[in-house]
């Protein structure tokens, strides 16, 4: 099947508040190109992808059913690309330098290939 496969989901999460009235989740999209989770900050208000991956990783797992295989990147609320693995149910992140998506995945690419 040549070229990338890209499937578009977007997914907006309704504002959950906590007792507090503080945002609880993320407001994001995200894509898939060949093994690679390309997820976007949609900076709506609520938590940032940054601090609310592990839910937004979950999202995503649940559905795709598992992420065994895919790389991530993701786009900040501030407009910065970053990686993400996910080793042992601890997130780490990886500054990749870049506010472009074209420069970030040419960065990324890299160092999931070696």
């Amino acid at each position: 099947m040549g070229g990338a496969y890209i499937l578009e989901i977007a997914i907006t999460k309704k504002l959950l508040l906590n007792m507090r009235n503080t945002p609880i989740r993320a407001d994001y999209t995200y894509s898939i190109e060949g093994n690679i989770i390309v997820i976007v900050d949609l900076d709506l208000g609520n938590r940032s992808v940054t601090n609310d991956i592990e839910n937004v990783l979950a999202d995503i797992r649940t559905d795709l059913g598992s992420l065994a295989g895919y790389s991530v990147i993701y786009r900040d609320s501030m407009g910065h690309w970053d990686a993400v693995s996910l080793v042992n149910d601890v997130v780490y992140f990886y500054p990749l330098n870049a506010t472009e998506r074209e420069k970030a995945l040419s960065r990324f690419i890299p160092l999931v290939e070696s």
